[in-house]
């Protein structure tokens, strides 16, 4: 089988220059995959088994993601800017990983798939497991239902409860970190090290997130899918939610099917 790009769309972007710039290359690259085509192979129940020309794709990310930084890197105000302030936008472009590009293209062919091969009995599902020492306390919730005209949808929500003891100790843990690499090898005006003013900080952080914290905190990853009644996704929709001290960030994936047409046979 065969999955070609028609059309990409780029991603919001934060509001930061080092932001922008890598959303300016990032849309470049995507713009120059339509029209690219992925070719995989599939069982006999759908699950995708093996993308076939996946090294091919790779090269060709590389390629065009060294081209577009090159062009960019070659604009009037990049040259400017290095020579003004020494920004080498080519160093920038080195941090970016082309196999991670590659995996994003590749993510929502594999969630169009996603529950091919598996068997859901019509009705709501619910499964708890208990904190282990591997896994933190979760519950599943699997909801399939099925339409009059044939077409099903599959949800499944994984969510799970994070201890407010434990995010405390990462906050801190996170927290410390910073305040030794922010002043590390630095000294005070009488030349003295910051050993009182670290253990202040420190001391005044941990009482914040003691009053911050004051509930277990919970991630959820949801996915839903629907089909037609042949099997093929008609909507798929990914989300990851993870909410903390009473604030939460959401983060999501929807595809639907513009159009649909079906060969007669």
């Amino acid at each position: 089988m065969s999955y070609t790009f028609l059309d990409v769309k780029a991603d919001s972007v934060g509001d930061n220059f080092r932001d922008k710039m890598m959303a300016m290359v990032a849309e470049r690259t995507a713009k120059s995959v339509i029209g690219t085509t992925i070719n995989f192979e599939t069982d006999e129940y759908g699950s995708i088994t093996k993308i076939t020309n996946l090294s091919q794709i790779k090269k060709q990310a590389k390629a065009l993601f060294k081209a577009s930084m090159k062009d960019i890197a070659a604009m009037p105000i990049m040259q400017a800017m290095k020579k003004a302030i020494g920004l080498d936008f080519m160093k920038i472009g080195n941090q970016a990983n082309t196999d991670e590009v590659v995996e994003g293209y590749l993510e929502e062919l594999k969630l169009l798939f996603a529950c091919h091969g598996s068997q859901y009995a019509v009705g709501e599902h619910h499964e708890h497991e208990d904190a282990t020492k591997d896994s933190y306390a979760n519950d599943t919730y699997i909801n399939a239902s099925l339409e009059k005209n044939g077409n099903y949808t599959i949800s499944c929500e994984v969510v799970s409860v994070i201890p407010k003891e434990t995010v405390k100790k990462v906050m801190g843990g996170l927290m410390g970190a910073f305040m030794m690499e922010g002043l590390k090898g630095k000294k005070t005006e009488d030349g003295k090290d910051h050993d009182g003013d670290i253990k202040d900080l420190d001391d005044a952080f941990k009482k914040e997130i003691e009053k911050a914290v004051d509930q277990d905190a919970q991630t959820s990853e949801y996915l839903s899918v629907t089909c037609f009644e042949d099997g093929w996704p008609s909507s798929v929709l990914k989300q990851n939610k993870t909410v903390m001290a009473g604030r939460g960030k959401l983060k999501q994936k929807l595809i639907e099917a513009c159009r649909f047409a079906q060969r007669e046979k």
